[in-house]
């Protein structure tokens, strides 16, 4: 009897899987997933995992190491394509510590959605499975040929660059303004107002909730926080009083400025 099958039941049924040579990373994953109402399982090994997915058709979400004893990540990734694809639709998540071009690129051609860089920050990890069990399931992908076409090739590679210098920018955005204010909306609210200022336009209110990609009443909210940090301000029209303007203060210049410099560009 395996540790998976020693600490499961005939009611459990999963919908994430994490894999990870150290069992004490891929169990406090699936705990926090379980908490936050996604039920997973974590294991240590690829042979636990095969196990899994053989025992649970729930399962929609594989989260895997890169780096594991006996199979890497991306031959398991390949071996689930070409074992589980048939009764089985996946979602492809990766960790990994030490992201390259290279490996993003492998990734992408294995269909994979995202990398997720060690140490892991949970609450991205939630974001992320979220996302993915929100969109439609798709049959987990073929494995690729080994010799693609070079545009093939040329547009991975420009998707893996693309993937990888975000995921620069989000660490960066985090370390200079923290956790509260690192979020998508936050940043989009931000980029909208500094695109406005470099080309010498106004931002009303509504445009700028329009441009933080949530609802309204969730966009309110975070722009209450940004001015309350003093990032923004507000502005009346002086033409028009019904119309109000929001511009970056020198501080969230000074910021955006210093997120940028720590961040270099990907080739």
């Amino acid at each position: 009897m395996t540790a998976l099958s020693a600490h499961s039941s005939a009611n459990d049924a999963p919908v994430a899987l994490i894999v990870d040579d150290e069992a004490a990373c891929s169990t406090e994953i699936a705990e926090f997933l379980t908490r936050h109402r996604i039920p997973s399982r974590g294991v240590s090994s690829v042979a636990e995992a095969r196990e899994a997915l053989a025992k649970w058709n729930s399962i929609r979400v594989l989260i895997s190491d890169i780096r594991m004893p006996g199979m890497s990540g991306f031959d398991f990734a390949a071996d689930v394509s070409a074992t589980y694809a048939s009764n089985h639709t996946l979602h492809l998540l990766f960790m990994t510590g030490e992201a390259t071009v290279d490996s993003a690129v492998k990734a992408l051609r294995l269909g994979a959605s995202d990398f997720l860089t060690k140490p892991l920050r949970p609450r991205d990890v939630v974001q992320r499975v979220e996302q993915l069990l929100s969109a439609p399931a798709v049959a987990a992908p073929a494995p690729a040929p080994a010799e693609a076409p070079s545009k093939t090739d040329d547009a991975l590679a420009a998707q893996a660059r693309w993937l990888m210098q975000e995921r620069r920018y989000r660490l960066a955005r985090e370390r200079v303004m923290g956790a509260r204010f690192s979020d998508e909306p936050g940043w989009n609210m931000l980029m909208e107002l500094m695109h406005a200022r470099l080309s010498g336009q106004q931002v009303p209110v509504s445009a700028l909730c329009a441009a933080s990609g949530v609802p309204q009443t969730s966009a309110l909210r975070r722009l209450s926080d940004l001015m309350a940090d003093g990032y923004v301000v507000k502005e009346r029209d002086p033409k028009d009083a019904r119309r109000i303007w929001v511009a970056l203060t020198d501080r969230a210049i000074e910021m955006v400025s210093k997120i940028v410099s720590q961040v270099s560009i990907v080739h």
